[in-house]
């Protein structure tokens, strides 16, 4: 997919909202706050987001697999999505993201495409060594970085792109969920994306407020202290789970021998 057929799809909108499947999405809070002409993107799993069909104009986007071959998600995912967009979806993308490649890997001659979608965006043609090797780009990050990059004045609002876990749905570890929000926030920092959370809070982070307060301190001295902080506070939890781990050994290693006698027994 080229940068200017998705800019044509944007030229009669005030904003592109990308809606992340998270549970800290509140689709009426956000469609009642952005713009009226603002053009939704979302993503195949949205039936955890959507509990009706969705009225405004959409664009829905599919992750997919095995060179573009076929689909992540299974049929039921489509079949519900569907039913969730019967009069306004305005176009489907499909984003082929594989897992990163070490710096100096040969990059692709050309953007894969795939009988499956009309439109198709090759992440890893657009951005070759980009993402941390070994690891996997989130749809919606792949979505947001190509727009921020090949529309650079488009007007992005990320709705739900926390990167955290909730308590209800999970976040999958083949995504290196650390390496995206930082590259976000650089966008955000830049003005090229905004949160839309940002919009109904402080939009100031802790660690801008420091500075703010204590103006002696610069960006890059808070940044380098928060990131030995965070380090040390990363490994002293790295050191309890394993902790944790090693004191519940014979308890897994009973699971695991009751299950394999059950599963013996059938």
């Amino acid at each position: 997919m080229q940068g200017k057929d998705f800019e044509a799809l944007l030229s009669s909108y005030e904003m592109v909202a990308l809606i992340a499947n998270s549970e800290s999405v509140d689709i009426d809070v956000i469609t009642s706050t952005l713009p009226e002409k603002t053009l939704y993107v979302f993503f195949t799993g949205c039936a955890k987001i959507l509990s009706r069909p969705f009225e405004k104009d959409a664009v829905l986007c599919h992750r997919l697999v095995a060179g573009g071959t076929r689909f992540l998600k299974s049929q039921k995912h489509f079949d519900k999505a569907y039913s969730l967009f019967t009069r306004h979806l305005k176009a489907e993308i499909g984003v082929i993201a594989d897992r990163g490649v070490s710096e100096g890997s040969p990059g692709l001659a050309a953007p894969r495409k795939s009988p499956l979608m009309p439109q198709t965006l090759d992440f890893d043609y657009a951005f070759g060594p980009l993402y941390p090797a070994d690891r996997m780009p989130t749809t919606g990050f792949a979505i947001a970085v190509w727009l921020a990059e090949k529309i650079p004045h488009a007007n992005i609002c990320l709705c739900g792109f926390t990167g955290a876990a909730g308590l209800q749905f999970s976040m999958y570890t083949e995504h290196d969920w650390t390496f995206e929000q930082i590259m976000l926030q650089l966008f955000v920092k830049k003005g090229r994306i905004r949160r839309f959370e940002e919009r109904l809070g402080e939009p100031a982070g802790c660690f801008a407020r420091i500075q703010s307060r204590f103006p002696e301190f610069s960006e890059a001295t808070i940044a380098l202290v928060a990131t030995n902080v965070l380090a040390n506070r990363f490994t002293g939890m790295e050191r309890q789970v394993a902790k944790l781990w090693s004191k519940t050994k014979l308890e897994r290693q009973i699971r695991g021998f009751f299950k394999r006698f059950k599963n013996f027994g059938h």
